[in-house]
Formats: C-alpha cells, sequence, structure tokens
C-alpha cells in the first residue's frame, strides 16, 4: 500500500490492493472520500513520475503529469521555490451515466518524494522483469 498525505490538512491518497494490471485508489479529505478501479497496463510510468519528483526535490519549472490508460486516476505535480510540492489528484469512477468525479489537492514537502518514489515502486514492483518471466514461461511452454 502506498500512502500520501497532505502536509496540509491530512488528505491522503491511498493506493493499494494491486491485482494483475488493477489497483485501487481511494481519495480521503476532511469532508469526502471516494475509491475507484483504476487499470494501468503501464504501471513503471508511475514508478518513474515519482521517481522524477523525488529527483528534482529541489523544484521544477511547469507541470509533472502522469494519467492511468482510462483516466480513472490522473495526477499532476507542480512546485514552488521553497521546497513545497503540491499533487492535484483527480478520481472518475470510470464511464458511466452517472459518473462522479473528486479532486484534491495534497500539499507535499521536499523530504517526502524519496520516500514516496520507493513506497511507489515497491508497491508497483518490477513490472519488466515480471513480463520477463511471463514471456519465458510462455516460450518454455510453446517448444516442441
Amino acid at each position: 500500500m502506498v500512502t500520501i498525505r497532505s502536509a496540509h490538512d491530512g488528505t491522503t491518497l491511498e493506493l493499494f490492493e494491486r491485482a494483475g494490471r488493477y489497483f485501487l485508489a481511494r481519495v480521503i479529505g476532511p469532508n469526502f472520500q471516494g475509491t475507484a478501479k483504476v487499470y494501468d497496463d503501464s504501471p513503471q510510468h508511475l514508478k518513474r513520475f515519482f521517481s522524477d519528483l523525488a529527483a528534482n526535490w529541489k523544484g521544477w519549472k511547469g507541470k509533472k503529469e502522469w494519467q492511468s490508460l482510462e483516466s480513472e486516476l490522473a495526477l499532476c505535480a507542480t512546485s514552488d521555490s521553497i521546497g513545497h510540492a503540491s499533487l492535484s489528484i483527480e478520481l472518475h469512477s470510470g464511464d458511466y451515466p452517472f459518473d462522479w468525479t473528486l479532486l484534491a489537492t495534497i500539499e507535499l514537502e521536499a523530504g517526502q518524494l524519496e520516500r514516496l518514489a520507493r513506497s511507489v515502486a515497491a508497491f508497483v514492483g518490477d513490472e519488466d522483469a515480471q513480463r520477463n518471466r511471463e514471456g519465458r514461461s510462455l516460450s518454455r511452454g510453446t517448444v516442441s
């Protein structure tokens, strides 16, 4: 599980229950809560997003963005010149007639970024190694 807590008001983003190409994302704030199932066929992109934030802990210009394949979860990070980063979160319930969207912002301290990057890397795992293992087992199964 990955827990990202705002330094400002305790608003939290949780990533949990990873199963294959899916995981759950939950945003909890002072007066709201929402959970959505997220499909992501390239979890290494999420890992790189947080690694990039940690590598640039002194700040960056513009926005750094990540979005799941089907747009259930979108993240946008910005920074200021005094060591704070803002992580804007957009969580969607899906593509339904009565779809809901939850928007929140988490204020991060520069000191949190390395720990978050490690936590996300552990949550995502080594997808490339997993794909290689799957490819090897498939090729072993088809040899005649």
